[in-house]
């Protein structure tokens, strides 16, 4: 039966006569209700099938780490997409933080921040509201880890106002960090709003024309020739490309689910 023969596995791959492992933890199950997944129908539910519509990896680990993981979680595209839509939001906001910790460097002269990630110690943390969240954060985390009131937590710091970008992402790291939802490196936080926009396999047009026909939209819209302007957009929205106005990355794949 399965149990034991982990354990058997585990004790030959370990040379021991101990379990290994001391505590076994199982997710309860991820189902799709819709009748739609299946080996015969060809659109079995794999990661790289994920990819391949567009939603980046992270999207999906954020839908699983919404449920906790003893409760069932269903699957379903609208739901991976509201997931996305939360992941790209997180990703905005620390890119932001990112941006305002300018200083750090002189502060890492003076002593004050960490040597290994140029950030204060969460224990150095002096404002009293993250403060606050970096002891709940400890307590839902230890409570059966209790992902979904994490992520909670996690949005909380970062939408925290009036308050140093170094103070914040010394809670914050640990935090993402424990949710696997990084990556960090020896410059902090790695990823980027474009990073999420991964082109979907069905895609017609390519980055590089995306660019070009935004180039020209904006040149059309200085010379006040709306209509030339109109015609871009709607050519690149029946392309799977969303015009965002207004927004800094001016644009994503309008993903279909």
């Amino acid at each position: 039966i399965h149990h034991p023969n982990e354990i058997a596995q585990n004790q030959a791959h370990e040379g021991c006569a101990d379990t290994g492992a001391r505590i076994w933890m199982h997710n309860n199950f991820l189902v799709e209700r819709s009748g739609k997944m299946s080996k015969s129908s060809g659109e079995f539910l794999r990661l790289q099938l994920l990819i391949d519509k567009g939603f980046h990896p992270l999207a999906y680990r954020l839908m699983c780490l919404q449920a906790h993981y003893r409760s069932e979680l269903e699957f379903s595209w609208e739901g991976l997409q509201a997931a996305f839509v939360r992941l790209k939001r997180m990703v905005r906001i620390l890119d932001e933080i990112r941006a305002q910790e300018s200083n750090n460097i002189t502060r890492l002269l003076a002593g004050n921040l960490d040597p290994f990630s140029g950030l204060p110690k969460p224990a150095d943390v002096t404002f009293p509201e993250l403060q606050g969240l970096s002891e709940q954060f400890e307590v839902a985390i230890s409570n059966d880890l209790n992902t979904a009131e994490t992520l909670v937590i996690l949005e909380r710091v970062l939408q925290t106002k009036r308050v140093d970008a170094a103070q914040k992402m010394a809670i914050a790291r640990p935090i993402l960090d424990v949710l696997g939802l990084g990556p960090f490196d020896e410059d902090g936080w790695k990823v980027d709003p474009k990073m999420l926009r991964i082109r979907p396999k069905a895609a017609t047009i390519t980055e590089a024309e995306i660019e070009t026909a935004l180039a020209a939209r904006k040149e059309a819209r200085a010379q006040k020739d709306f209509a030339t302007s109109d015609r871009i957009r709607d050519d690149l929205i029946a392309k799977g490309v969303e015009v965002m106005d207004g927004d800094l990355l001016g644009w994503d794949w309008k993903l279909d689910v």
